[in-house]
């Protein structure tokens, strides 16, 4: 009985893994630029890694704050900072690389990669020329370090 239960797990986990690639594909298919990510897009791109990091997206008392600005531009260039907030409580703080759809957590100063990101990634990436900076370059982007 175990064993059958543990295999039902890994065929529904098989399925789950299955469907992210069809969802990144869609999510960000459309009409990216050149110059790169709108708001719109780079939002959509922090929800796909709120959600992989198990956020209840759906949930109306999460939100994201943001973009964080000074003096009207982008706190770094190339950059959108979001907050993630539940209800009154910040739970962390993001950047999504315009050009690449890089996600960082600029608090930890780690760097999101999954299969899901990584195929947005690459459809960015054809649509705006634009590659991953480097683990190093981009920590030095975003003052990490």
């Amino acid at each position: 009985m175990r064993f059958l239960s543990s295999l039902l797990m890994s065929v529904v986990a098989a399925g789950f893994l299955a469907m992210s690639p069809a969802f990144a594909q869609s999510l960000l298919a459309k009409d990216v630029k050149p110059s790169g990510l709108t708001l719109t897009q780079s939002k959509q791109v922090l929800r796909v890694v709120m959600k992989h990091e198990r956020y209840k997206v759906a949930s109306p008392k999460l939100w994201i704050d943001g973009p964080w600005l000074t003096d009207g531009k982008p706190v770094v260039s190339g950059y959108y900072h979001f907050g993630v907030i539940y209800v009154t409580n910040t739970q962390g703080h993001y950047a999504v690389n315009t050009s690449t759809g890089d996600v960082w957590d600029v608090e930890a100063c780690e760097r999101y990669a999954f299969p899901a990101l990584l195929e947005i990634q690459k459809r960015i990436s054809l649509k705006t020329g634009k590659e991953l900076a480097s683990d190093d370059d981009a920590r030095s982007q975003l003052g990490c370090p």
